[in-house]
């Protein structure tokens, strides 16, 4: 069954909410990254951590991996 414009409108006002929470949420996580980095150079691993951390967010909502793996419904 075909989506309506409704539903459609709907899922990008979600898909973009997510969106902007993601963006927010690693520019918290790299302005710590920058405070940790400045204030205790030693806890570098920590550091790799946390960035492998915003790797996956960036991967799954920037990048869509998600989206091979989905049946295609659009024709596009």
């Amino acid at each position: 069954m075909a989506e309506t414009t409704d539903q459609i409108a709907s899922s990008r006002r979600t898909e973009l909410g997510a969106g902007v929470w993601v963006l927010l949420m690693l520019g918290v996580l790299t302005f710590g990254e920058f405070l940790v980095g400045v204030i205790a150079p030693p806890w570098g691993s920590a550091l790799l951590i946390v960035a492998a951390f915003k790797s996956v967010f960036v991967i799954t909502y920037y990048m869509h991996i998600g989206r091979l793996f989905k049946e295609n419904k659009g024709g596009h």
